[in-house]
């Protein structure tokens, strides 16, 4: 009995590597999403350029806003 287990496990296991039609569109819906991510990380650093920028040019309320925009923004795409 234990023979025909070690047998069949192995075939098991390949049956479940398949790739099916859901696991691709799974992988393709995370592919996505962390692009997605990647892009409002993007647009977190540009927000802190311009953040920089403000304060160079001495306007601190504003530099403070984009500062906070732009650590909430990470926080999304960290969290995707």
């Amino acid at each position: 009995m234990k023979k025909i287990a070690f047998a069949i496990l192995p075939l098991a296991f390949a049956i479940t590597a398949c790739d099916g039609p859901a696991e691709d569109m799974g992988e393709e819906i995370d592919d996505v999403t962390e692009a997605e991510g990647d892009v409002v990380d993007e647009q977190a650093e540009l927000m802190e350029e311009k953040a920089d920028v403000a304060e160079e040019a001495g306007d601190m309320a504003e530099a403070e806003n984009m500062e906070a925009d732009a650590e909430a923004m990470e926080d999304t795409a960290d969290g995707m």
